[in-house]
């Protein structure tokens, strides 16, 4: 069996310091990172962090992550309710397909790629199909335009 590319490449950052395409990337430690809180005096975030529950979060976000979102990202323009939290791309990526490859609705996908992207369409309730387009390496991983426009399917049943 061939090592995974995982384990040959994650330790090959290319010139960079860190890499940022591993789910486990952590350029500085814990200690680290409370000793830099404690050089900065922030003693209330060592002890919000000290002193947090480890509970599951409701889905979507905490209340208080959605409103400070809607204040700092959004300016208050838009509301904490609607906004969503994930707790990774991963989850993000499914509810996503979940929520626009139904209804009759055709997906294309691209492979390689991320599992979830590759199979949540066909997770969907009522999806029309899933249609993967390859890519190679012999053409630098692009997208084949012409397998793209043959792949578009018109919506079969388009009621929200």
């Amino acid at each position: 069996m061939q090592q995974p590319w995982s384990k040959r490449h994650k330790r090959e950052f290319k010139g960079c310091q860190f890499s940022l395409s591993n789910s486990f990337a952590q350029p500085l430690s814990m200690p680290e990172l409370i000793k830099l809180t404690k050089d900065r005096g922030d003693n209330k975030l060592l002890e919000l962090y000290n002193n947090h529950d480890l509970e599951y979060v409701p889905n979507g976000g905490s209340n208080d992550l959605r409103q400070d979102i809607a204040s700092v990202v959004y300016d208050n323009k838009l509301s904490a309710e609607h906004i969503l939290v994930f707790p990774g791309g991963q989850v993000a990526i499914q509810t996503a397909a979940l929520a626009f490859a139904s209804n009759g609705v055709h997906s294309i996908v691209f492979t390689p790629g991320y599992q979830s992207t590759v199979e949540s369409p066909e997770w969907a309730i009522g999806n029309a199909g899933v249609t993967q387009i390859p890519r190679h390496p012999d053409n630098n991983w692009q997208v084949d335009i012409s397998k793209f426009k043959e792949a578009i399917r018109p919506i079969q049943n388009l009621s929200y």
